[in-house]
């Protein structure tokens, strides 16, 4: 038989079907004859087929087959939580490619040896474990195969394409290496049956919702040359111009992946961070994670945690990894609902409570605390792991609202609610006063004297954002031009700007309560102070913080965010404590009309129904 003729046999019987253009084995690495391009080759035999096929006495294991196949082997399977295909081991066309590329078979371990022609030593041996094809027999960093890939498991999976429509083949009805890899074609490196770039090859099965028209599908950003090449541990022929081109390969990586569950080319944050470092991506989230507060992406131990879309809110350990926040599938850069935030006055967003387009698509708790799959408003994914009945930021009970800083201080509320959630509940009826994150209170915030008048916001009807307050201090809601999120921040409790939580000795009011002012008046609540309760006084003279009287997310005892501070532990003795003699707890009345009584015991002195 001619070897014209019997390249045109082989690609028939490998594909399972008619060959679709030219079929040459000779200028692949898989020629691993004199004549073979590579450096994996003979020295000795010139026959280039033989390696894998024979014309004679051919093994039973496929037709004309001449390479042994592993014996006995068994392998570790590629398994995720996000998987739907039931992965068995290797089988079909599979076993014919772990002949050579798991490693425990020789190269030349042939049934019909080539007649007249010597077998040197690089065939009496594996392929070496330093080669780039190298699998070995750990699967579970590749991309799975040997499942049964049809209808049924579209229907599972429906961001999986028809299996008549992927374009690409079957072994029978199952995944195969072959149904990526021609293994006698290699036009398309390495022996690819569609190209990689712009993700075409991956997105013949994967229908990822809302992929087309997401940053990471558009985006023609480069690397500056700066620091680590995000796309340096690729094949050369895989790395495209832009992140547009590189697609799914920014992020996976189909063999040999550094985490096996869901093929990521670094572990979890590292993938987001080679691009996310100011170095590819406009945005360095990578400074802002190394800030003195920080959401604890990079020490979070969940290298292959679940994938937000599975992860149950309600009963995970609480973490904070980059795809608890953001769908890397579907996230864009611009917003599809414009307006106008008066709070960011230096950038357009969405309208509060709704949520953007970067944490869109991403699972939450709504304000009553039941899972939804998808967000809709901003405070939903907060109240992910903040407004748990039980669990705190740190994972454990809590007993405090929050987990306290370097200086191991933490709060102590009167009314003991450190459920952020439940703090900005109206429908609970105990609820009293709360910020407008999730609806405004007009029958308590139209008594707000303090709101500044030069920005567009009504005291009645206004909403505001969780991250209006807990942001970057170099984002727009800091009055910056770094990227936006409660990413990290040097002011603490990932505020953007300073907001004093020492109930002690503020500095200076005009400097410690700065996030305060973005809203309310400086000039209203320490210089020229409001008819009633003097501000002033307790800040700039009496050197206390806002937050021995004030809950920013809201109280169940009072109206204005009043929910003392009890804590009884702080240097220098307790702060607000019941008025001695009187009832253990500290007591405000509200009479109205900016007018008030306190029965406490503050910084020192009795109050026992002091008005103002």
């Amino acid at each position: 038989m001619k070897t014209r003729y019997l390249f045109l046999f082989l690609g028939l019987v490998m594909s399972g079907g008619p060959v679709l253009g030219a079929s040459d084995v000779t200028n692949t690495r898989h020629n691993l004859s004199v004549s073979g391009p590579g450096t994996v080759k003979s020295t000795t035999v010139t026959q280039i087929c033989v390696f894998c096929h024979t014309p004679h006495a051919a093994m039973a294991d496929a037709p004309l087959w001449n390479h042994t196949l592993p014996s006995g082997q068994t392998y570790t399977i590629y398994s995720s939580t996000t998987l739907d295909a039931s992965p068995g081991q290797p089988t079909g066309k599979s076993v014919l490619c772990l002949a050579c590329h798991d490693g425990t078979v020789a190269l030349g371990a042939l049934a019909n040896p080539p007649t007249g022609e010597t077998l040197d030593a690089i065939l009496q041996s594996p392929m070496n474990p330093a080669e780039r094809g190298y699998l070995g027999t750990d699967l579970s960093d590749d991309h799975p195969i040997s499942f049964v890939y049809d209808s049924g498991l579209v229907g599972t999976d429906t961001e999986l394409v028809d299996p008549a429509s992927i374009g690409l083949p079957l072994d029978g009805s199952n995944l195969e290496c072959t149904t990526c890899h021609d293994p006698h074609e290699a036009d398309t490196k390495p022996f690819l049956r569609q190209s990689t770039v712009n993700g075409t090859l991956c997105t013949s099965c994967h229908n990822k919702s809302g992929w087309s028209t997401s940053s990471h599908a558009t985006s023609t950003a480069v690397w500056n040359n700066v620091g680590a090449n995000p796309w340096a541990n690729r094949r050369t022929e895989w790395i495209g111009a832009n992140v547009a081109e590189n697609a799914c390969l920014n992020c996976h990586t189909p063999h040999t992946a550094a985490a096996g569950a869901r093929l990521q080319k670094y572990q979890e944050e590292n993938t987001c961070l080679a691009c996310h470092n100011g170095n590819t991506a406009s945005t360095n989230i990578q400074t802002d994670l190394g800030k003195t507060d920080s959401h604890p992406v990079t020490v979070t131990p969940n290298a292959n945690h679940d994938f937000t879309a599975k992860e149950d809110p309600l009963t995970m350990t609480i973490h904070a990894e980059c795809p608890d926040c953001h769908n890397p599938h579907t996230v864009q850069t611009a917003d599809p609902m414009i307006s106008f935030n008066p709070l960011n006055l230096a950038q357009t967003t969405t309208t509060p409570p709704l949520a953007n387009a970067r944490i869109q698509n991403v699972r939450g708790l709504d304000i009553n605390g039941s899972v939804i799959s998808s967000v809709t408003n901003q405070y939903e994914l907060c109240f992910k792991c903040h407004g748990l009945p039980a669990k705190g930021p740190c994972g454990s009970v809590v007993t405090t609202d929050r987990c306290g800083t370097a200086t191991g201080w933490s709060m102590t509320r009167l009314d003991g609610i450190y459920n952020i959630r439940d703090k900005l509940n109206a429908n609970n009826p105990a609820l009293v006063s709360w910020h407008p994150i999730v609806t405004n209170n007009p029958a308590n915030n139209s008594e707000v004297p303090s709101l500044r008048t030069d920005i567009p916001l009504n005291k009645t009807s206004s909403l505001i954002y969780c991250t209006d307050c807990h942001n970057s201090d170099a984002s727009p809601a800091a009055g910056g031009t770094g990227p936006n999120g409660p990413h990290g921040s040097n002011n603490e409790a990932l505020l953007a700007q300073r907001y004093s939580l020492d109930p002690i000795v503020p500095t200076s009011g005009s400097v410690d309560f700065v996030l305060c002012f973005k809203c309310h008046s400086e000039s209203a609540l320490l210089v020229s102070p409001l008819s009633g309760f003097s501000h002033q006084r307790h800040i700039n003279t009496r050197t206390k913080s806002c937050v021995n009287c004030h809950d920013p997310h809201g109280s169940h005892s009072y109206n204005h965010l009043i929910n003392f501070q009890t804590n009884s532990s702080y240097t220098g003795g307790p702060y607000v404590i019941g008025a001695t003699g009187g009832n253990p707890q500290p007591i405000f009345q509200d009479n109205g009309n900016y007018t008030g009584a306190c029965w406490l015991n503050c910084h020192g002195n009795a109050h026992s129904g002091r008005s103002y």
